[in-house]
């Protein structure tokens, strides 16, 4: 593909905490000019600390006159975050919200000399610049049923993907379930699961260096969480497995959606809170199972956990509940119907750290790396630009 291909990706707020598409936007960045816009949110404001310190970075964000650094300061990516209201569902706050997210993005493009752009929208709210970017492909990158994201209006997210579907050239999904859904507009969805920077984890695992400090002075065994602690993980499931080890440390690292996140934890919870994506590995290096205790709703029958992989790339055992697409990971991840299942599984994994068990994660691991899942992407998108020079 013409390395000088520019795409526009419209995407959540860029931050040190990769989700999926800041890894796709990485590697094509290495070839292909790429402005990444921070679009508005789509849930509701609410009076928390966690929706203040969105909108303190939002408010960074549009007082820097260049914040191409706040994209991680990526060469061949420029980073442009609109002046928008919240309250996208309202007709006047939205009208006004695509004049401007529309204004900025070509005043970027503009500036950068980027004519006729892929566009790729990785969350919903996208859909306000579509056809109006000049662009000569439009992609819709899903990570999420985004309609059942807490606090969202659904009929703005439900308008939002129906302008989507029946306009991408390109669909691609991260989960079996979501392809069932997002099957049946102009293109078909084509399924495209997560994968991990296998090195960035593997690295922390040999050699493994000492545990931070944090860790080192928790009573051993560690059964680890990392990632966003919102609403679909399961509090009470987390509490269950405290009480079934008494001895050992139910470890949390991530950001928390709520200002009091498991409040009535009992002693052997720890919230670390966050860490950056760069240390993540030496924390989580020194877990012994790896949980996904996410609740069971509409919203989690459509994941797969980004964090699975990367549990696996540090080779530990792993313990979920169930989730669709763990089917393909049968004889590495332990599925727990209740509870109960849940913590005698952990009992189960807890004997699987053999050397022989992790050779097994850490293979699975490595042939999933995100370089494999962009140039799937390229080629994809390689097939589709011939066939609209054809026709």
């Amino acid at each position: 593909m013409n390395g000088n291909l520019p795409f526009v990706v419209f995407g959540d707020a860029w931050g040190p905490h990769p989700v999926s598409m800041q890894h796709i936007v990485v590697r094509l960045a290495k070839a292909h000019p790429l402005l990444y816009v921070n679009t508005f949110g789509l849930r509701r404001p609410r009076l928390t600390a966690y929706d203040a310190r969105l909108a303190w970075q939002k408010i960074r964000d549009w007082s820097s006159p260049k914040t191409g650094a706040r994209a991680g300061g990526i060469y061949n990516v420029h980073y442009c975050s609109p002046f928008l209201l919240p309250f996208n569902n309202i007709g006047s706050v939205r009208r006004w919200n695509r004049r401007m997210v529309v204004r900025a993005v070509r005043r970027e493009l503009k500036e950068h000399d980027i004519d006729s752009p892929i566009l790729m929208v990785s969350y919903p709210s996208g859909a306000e610049a579509v056809g109006s970017l000049n662009e000569r492909l439009l992609i819709y990158y899903i990570m999420d049923q985004y309609a059942e994201l807490p606090g969202v209006d659904r009929e703005y997210v439900a308008d939002l993907e129906k302008i989507l579907l029946a306009r991408a050239d390109l669909v691609f999904v991260t989960s079996r379930e979501l392809q069932r859904e997002k099957n049946g507009g102009k293109a078909p969805a084509v399924l495209l699961p997560h994968g991990v920077d296998f090195e960035h984890f593997h690295s922390a695992v040999n050699p493994q260096g000492p545990a931070p400090r944090e860790l080192s002075r928790l009573p051993r065994p560690l059964l680890g969480f990392f990632g966003l602690v919102a609403p679909w993980v399961d509090a009470e499931l987390l509490n269950h497995v405290a009480r079934a080890f008494p001895q050992a440390s139910v470890v949390l690292i991530g950001p928390a959606w709520f200002d009091r996140p498991m409040a009535s934890a009992r002693s052997n919870v720890h919230w670390l809170g966050p860490r950056t994506y760069a240390e993540l590995p030496r924390y989580a290096a020194h877990f012994d199972v790896g949980l996904i205790p996410f609740r069971r709703d509409r919203l989690t029958s459509y994941v797969n956990p980004l964090k699975l992989l990367e549990y696996l790339a540090l080779g530990l055992p792993v313990v979920s509940t169930p989730l669709p697409d763990l089917a393909s990971f049968k004889g590495l991840v332990h599925e727990a119907e209740t509870a109960d299942d849940f913590t005698d599984l952990i009992g189960v994994a807890l004997a699987e750290g053999t050397p022989e068990h992790r050779k097994e994660r850490f293979a699975r691991a490595s042939k999933e790396s995100w370089d494999a899942r962009v140039s799937t992407l390229l080629q994809h998108i390689e097939s589709a630009l011939r066939a609209r020079t054809c026709s």
